[in-house]
């Protein structure tokens, strides 16, 4: 996602009309601005007043004529999210499958956040699940927003330390059954030492994907080329290839 400048303080009549439905339910009473926009969302920070005011994080989903990234059946059949008479209609694309592939696209991020986060993983709190959208955890404080990995290479201390920290969310992202697909140091975030994963919307289980092990080395790689740089050791290949073996025998 790239983020944006721009700050648009005040209540319910400053924010997208998606986002209102927080305010009628007192999870938010406030609008800030936009922080950044995707190829599939619109990402709005927001916050509660009261004694110390918290900051959260909300994401829109765009329409899917707006996205740059199109949901194909061929992806969304490997998720066990829906019965087999939705996801053939899906596949059909039905006006009744275009509907369930959006509820699909739009649920499958907070059902993989919420599991993830139970389970110990460096993923951001979600706070609120609604229509079309979510609130969740924001990572900074107050108008200081997280930088990605790909800009914080200044502040990075201990790289190593960190590309550890990165692949024990990999590893336990696969004990979960689930695969980001798209991990790289755009969707890591990192604040005071402390990194967050985003963007799980393209995630997928790999007991169901037959992609999912390519997808698995795919993110390996991408992350050992970017610590590559501080010249971190790691073989991608064998990093996967133990992983992935340790996953099949059931030992992580």
């Amino acid at each position: 996602m790239n983020y944006i400048e721009g700050s648009y303080p005040g209540g319910a009549s400053a924010c997208p009309e998606t986002l209102r439905q927080y305010f009628d339910d007192g999870t938010i009473d406030g609008y800030e601005r936009i922080l950044s926009e995707g190829k599939e969302a619109v990402v709005h920070v927001v916050s509660k007043s009261g004694a110390v005011k918290r900051y959260y994080a909300a994401k829109v989903y765009k329409k899917r004529e707006e996205r740059a990234f199109k949901n194909r059946a061929d992806y969304l059949v490997t998720q066990n999210l829906f019965k087999r008479r939705e996801l053939l209609a899906v596949q059909k694309k039905s006006r009744f499958g275009k509907t369930v592939e959006e509820a699909i696209w739009q649920i499958r991020e907070t059902v993989y956040l919420k599991e993830l986060f139970a389970a110990g993983a460096d993923v951001p709190a979600v706070v609120k699940a609604g229509q079309n959208s979510f609130v969740m955890e924001y990572l900074g404080e107050g108008e200081e927003r997280a930088l990605k990995l790909v800009e914080a290479k200044s502040e990075i201390r201990d790289p190593g330390g960190l590309f550890a920290r990165v692949m024990r969310n990999v590893e336990l992202f696969l004990r979960c059954n689930i695969v980001h697909g798209d991990l790289s140091p755009y969707n890591v975030l990192y604040h005071r030492g402390r990194v967050v994963v985003i963007d799980f919307p393209q995630a997928s289980d790999p007991r169901r994907n037959p992609n999912a092990q390519a997808l698995l080395l795919r993110d390996i790689r991408n992350i050992c080329a970017f610590f590559a740089r501080w010249n971190v050791p790691a073989d991608p290949e064998a990093l996967y290839t133990e992983l992935w073996n340790k996953y099949r025998l059931n030992e992580i």
